[in-house]
């Protein structure tokens, strides 16, 4: 019992070292910030073989697998794939393939 009193003590103690310099609004200003931007682009790709829910499970967990996706939204009725993603993580011709590649004929719509 008193090996879990010394170790919450020194974990108080360390936690108390580390955070006695925190200062959150120097913490928010901070220069050390790393400030993220991407450049948003909509693609719309049309798959005329899409034709029930198993083909946008297919086509949805293809494109997922992707690293930049930002949004995606499949209509059956229009056999259309818009899909938001982030250009300085893949590109339109990625996410083609990746439809491609799950068995689909697929095209861009320019």
């Amino acid at each position: 019992m008193k090996k879990k009193y010394l170790l919450f003590a020194v974990f108080l103690i360390t936690a108390n070292l580390s955070y006695s310099n925190f200062d959150p609004k120097n913490f928010m200003q901070s220069n050390n910030m790393i400030e993220t931007t991407f450049t948003e682009k909509t693609v719309r790709i049309t798959c005329t073989e899409m034709s029930c829910k198993a083909c946008k499970q297919s086509i949805t967990k293809a494109i997922n697998k992707l690293e930049g996706i930002i949004s995606l939204d499949i209509s059956l009725e229009d056999k259309i794939i818009s899909v938001v993603i982030d250009e300085s993580k893949t590109d339109e011709q990625s996410v083609l393939n990746a439809i491609i590649g799950a068995g689909y004929e697929a095209e861009l719509i320019k």
